[in-house]
């Protein structure tokens, strides 16, 4: 059966609520509120729908902060329960119906585990479960994932850490406009003009009281934990499931690398039954209009997510689902531009080639380095950073964006290669190498890869930075990742690597100063100075599917 509840990125919202604990005939299904406890005597609102059949049934157990009381609660109670498939849809712990207080992610591991513990003595399960849905709603299933029989894992990660801090960099936009409408029973709704304000407040430890009148509990904490540490450990859940897992991923997604670690720590056993499948999606609308082929050549992510997991929970062979233009493949890898999935039973696919693409100072890449070592510099000003547009970012664009508007900033390196003959393909992960030289205290480097159009369109493709603090040695050497692609660039386009030091909102702009960021408040301009050639051979590392590694 088609099952089609809209998902909209982040806010994917569930099922009704009543106190009125009297359980509702609704022709196929019954329905039925009631408040579960947990271990500490707190008590979570929670929707049941039941097959009206009778006997012991299957359950998908869904647990969010989004509030249940959505109609596609009512869509999903509906389509699973005329399978023979119970429901179960829960609000998290401090919101909307549920009592106590809501503190992002640190308690979906108790809670969801009394709440299994509750399930599994109602009369009418017969013990077997699977979680359902994306984003934190994929959260709550990974922290119990050793407890359920299929994860449906839709954009959503097991390692909080590096949604927050990806590379050691901290997500300002992201966590801004989630958790700043996040803390409260409801969400707040703030004007978006007081979030992007909010991204320029000196420190950042005061921005949540000046965006909303609070101080923010989850976003000041972690901007106290800049590094991975014990805080941080006990909200990562990664290598814990047993499940049979579906993941659903995006190029552009928040998630993306986050996820695709999750997918390679799976046992052998475990991972030989699981799916990962990648798609042109970002956590958001793109900025750029594209279909990427349409529905046709992307296929319906939320259809065949929870075909799959209604194929576990009855006993059905959910291989049989992968239908054009999926293969039942390990991994399906969309390809933007070509516009088609790549399937593969490896990551990175065995048909990609890691190729190191060398900066030189006349501004092109190469497959070769100079002939001899030189330098380029340029100033940043983290009074006035580069300015992110798109991107891997829960906000407004999101996704591919035209970044024409920084094309005549001074505070940037550009290298470009032309595409001629045959396209180049891109489909893995993509690392930097830069050799770097600076006179602040802390600061920090990006490199942006982007696809130059025939008409002067200007699409980003990936970005990735690191921290950068001068030690003994004079010249720096940042290895990095930049996240990963599908992406083909064809003939009379042009492929365009920027190295610069910010990219402001998506990561917090460092100030140059040294300071911790929850509490810097001073800044001052750096000199940035990278090498080429020699001993210190800057370069991208670019995954080159097929046999055209120059592009020409």
């Amino acid at each position: 059966m088609s099952i089609k509840p809209r998902m909209t990125a982040c806010l994917i919202l569930l099922a009704a609520a009543s106190f009125a604990g009297s359980v509702e005939d609704r022709g196929d299904y019954t329905f039925e509120t009631v408040m579960v406890g947990m271990g500490d005597g707190v008590a979570l609102s929670t929707d049941i729908y039941l097959p009206k059949a009778g006997g012991r049934f299957p359950a998908v157990l869904i647990r969010t902060p989004y509030d249940k009381s959505h109609p596609t609660g009512k869509t999903l109670g509906e389509s699973f329960t005329s399978q023979g498939i119970a429901v179960v849809a829960q609000d998290c712990r401090g919101r909307h119906a549920s009592e106590g207080e809501f503190y992002a992610f640190v308690n979906e591991r108790k809670d969801g585990l009394d709440t299994l513990k509750w399930l599994r003595s109602q009369p009418w399960h017969n013990g077997k479960t699977g979680g359902a849905l994306g984003s934190y709603n994929g959260y709550t299933q990974l922290a119990i994932a050793d407890e359920l029989d299929v994860v449906l894992d839709v954009v959503s990660c097991a390692n909080m850490y590096e949604l927050i801090y990806p590379g050691g960099l901290y997500s300002l936009e992201t966590i801004h406009n989630w958790a700043f409408n996040m803390d409260s029973r409801t969400s707040n709704n703030l004007d978006p003009d007081v979030i992007k304000n909010s991204y320029w407040t000196l420190p950042l430890e005061e921005a949540s009281a000046k965006a909303y009148g609070r101080k923010g509990r989850f976003v000041d904490d972690g901007l106290r934990h800049e590094k991975y540490d014990g805080y941080w450990e006990k909200q990562n859940y990664r290598s814990l499931s047993k499940a049979t897992t579906f993941s659903f991923a995006g190029w552009y997604d928040i998630f993306l690398m986050g996820q695709i670690a999750d997918f390679e720590a799976l046992n052998p056993a475990v991972k030989s039954k699981s799916r990962l499948v990648i798609g042109p999606q970002a956590h958001g609308q793109h900025g750029v209009k594209n279909e990427f082929g349409g529905k046709t050549a992307v296929g319906g992510f939320e259809d065949l997510s929870l075909e799959l997991l209604a194929a576990v929970l009855t006993g059905k062979d959910p291989g049989e689902l992968f239908s054009e233009p999926l293969k039942n493949a390990r991994y399906n890898l969309f390809i933007m531009e070509r516009n088609e999935y790549f399937p593969s039973e490896a990551w990175p696919p065995k048909e990609t080639k890691a190729t190191d693409y060398c900066l030189t100072p006349n501004g092109s890449l190469s497959p070769t380095p100079p002939a001899s070592p030189s330098t380029k510099e340029y100033v940043y000003d983290p009074a006035d950073p580069y300015p992110s547009t798109g991107g891997t970012v829960l906000g407004a664009p999101a996704g591919q964006a035209d970044q024409r508007g920084n094309e005549n900033r001074k505070d940037q390196l550009v290298f470009n290669l032309p595409i001629i003959g045959k396209p180049l393909t891109l489909l893995g992960p993509i690392d930097a190498r830069l050799f770097v030289e600076t006179d602040a205290e802390s600061t920090d480097f990006m490199v942006l890869v982007q696809d130059v159009f025939p008409d002067g369109k200007v699409v980003n493709l990936q970005e990735g930075g690191a921290k950068h603090v001068p030690g003994h040695d004079k010249i720096g050497q940042l290895d990095f990742s930049v996240w990963a692609t599908g992406y083909q660039l064809n003939p009379g386009h042009v492929l365009r690597v920027v190295v610069t030091s910010s990219w402001f909102p998506r990561f917090n702009r460092n100030l140059n100063m040294g300071e911790p960021i929850h509490s810097a408040q001073k800044m001052s301009k750096a000199n940035q100075r990278v090498y080429f050639g020699g001993e210190h051979p800057s370069a991208i590392i670019l995954p080159v599917l097929g046999t055209n590694p120059t592009g020409q």
